[in-house]
C-alpha cells in the first residue's frame, strides 16, 4: 500500500496470480491547519495510517481468500458489516495486548527493581531509561518471535518492497522491475522506524516530565500520564523522522534514525519479483491519481 498527499492505492495478488488493486483520491487532514503544524501533524498521520491500514487490510484480507470461499462466505450470511466489527475487535485487542506488552509489563518489572537498585522513585532518570530499555528489549523480542512465522516473514518481504519502490524512485530512478532490484530494502521513514525513534524520544521526555510528577501520585494516575505523553512524543518522533530525509548527513538525526533502520533487518526481508511486481502496481496507481488530484487543484 502506498499513500500520496491526495491518494493512496492498495494492490493485492489474488490466488489465480492476478493482482487486484483499490485506489481513491482521499486528501491528507495534515493539509488542513491546525493539523499542518509541526508536532500536531505527526499525531494527525498516526492516526490517519491506522484508520487507512485499518481498511485497507480489511480489503487486502478479502481478496486474498479464493472466490469460492467469498462466495461460501456470502451464503452464510457474512456480510460486511460483521467482518468489520470483527476487524475493530482484533484491532481493539492488538492495542490492548500492545500496552500491556510493551508499556504495563515494562514499567511493572521496574517499578519492582527500583527497590533493589536503590532507585527513589520514578522522578529519577534512571528508572525511566530502564523502563524505556525493557520496553525496547520487549519490542525486539516479539519482532524475533513474530519473523519465524512463514506467514510474517512473507508480510516483511512485501515490505521490503514497498522500501525499494520507494527508495528507486527517491534517488530519481524511473520504478521498474530491474531498477527496483537494486535498491535497498531499508528506508529511515518507516513504521519501524517511527516506533523506535518514539521509544527513545519517550524515554527522554518521561525522564523530564516525571522529575515535576509528585512521587505519592496513584500508579494508576501516573498511567494516565504516560498515555497522555504519547501524543507529544509521537509528535516529535514523527518530526525526527521527517528531519531524516532533509538532512540525511546530521550526526543528532542520524543518531536517534539508526536503531530504527537496524530493527528493519527483522520486519523487511528481500522480495521476489512478484513481490517487487505488486509493490510497482500499488505505486504506479497512487502516482496517477496524485497528478490527477493536482491537475484538480491547478
Amino acid at each position: 500500500m502506498f499513500r500520496s498527499p491526495s491518494a493512496y492505492a492498495v494492490a493485492v495478488r489474488k490466488p489465480d496470480g492476478t493482482i487486484e488493486e483499490k485506489s481513491e483520491i482521499k486528501h491528507s487532514i495534515t493539509k488542513r491547519v491546525p493539523w499542518k503544524w509541526p508536532f500536531l501533524r505527526g499525531v494527525a498521520t498516526l492516526f490517519e495510517t491506522l484508520s487507512l491500514g485499518v481498511k485497507t487490510l480489511e480489503y487486502s484480507a478479502e481478496v486474498a481468500v479464493p472466490e469460492e470461499e467469498r462466495e461460501k462466505a456470502r451464503n452464510k450470511g457474512k456480510n460486511k458489516t460483521a467482518s468489520r466489527f470483527q476487524m475493530t475487535l482484533t484491532i481493539l485487542f492488538a492495542l490492548a495486548m500492545g500496552l500491556f506488552l510493551f508499556v504495563g509489563i515494562p514499567y511493572l518489572v521496574t517499578s519492582l527493581l527500583k527497590g533493589p537498585l536503590g532507585i527513589a522513585g520514578e522522578s529519577h532518570v534512571l528508572f525511566h531509561v530502564i523502563d524505556g530499555a525493557l520496553r525496547i528489549t520487549m519490542f525486539l523480542l516479539y519482532l524475533i518471535v513474530i519473523s519465524a512465522m512463514k506467514d510474517v516473514r512473507r508480510l516483511f518481504a512485501y515490505h521490503g518492497a514497498e522500501h525499494k519502490v520507494i527508495n528507486t524512485y527517491e534517488h530519481n530512478v524511473v520504478p521498474t522491475l530491474e531498477s527496483t532490484r537494486k535498491f535497498s530494502r531499508f528506508h529511515p521513514r518507516c513504521g519501524t522506524s517511527f516506533i523506535v525513534v518514539l521509544l527513545i524520544v519517550l524515554i527522554i521526555i518521561h525522564s523530564i516530565t516525571f522529575l515535576f510528577v509528585p512521587e505519592n501520585f496513584s500508579y494508576i494516575l501516573k498511567f494516565v500520564i504516560r498515555l497522555v505523553l504519547l501524543v507529544p512524543i509521537a509528535g516529535v518522533a514523527y518530526e525526527l523522522i521527517r528531519l531524516g530525509s532533509k538532512l540525511p548527513d546530521n550526526p543528532v538525526v542520524n543518531f536517534f534514525l539508526l536503531p530504527g533502520i537496524l530493527t528493519q533487518f527483522f520486519t523487511t526481508r528481500e522480495p521476489t519479483d512478484d513481490m517487487i511486481e505488486v509493490s510497482l502496481t500499488s505505486f504506479d496507481r497512487v502516482q496517477e491519481l496524485e497528478s490527477e488530484a493536482t491537475s484538480r487543484i491547478d
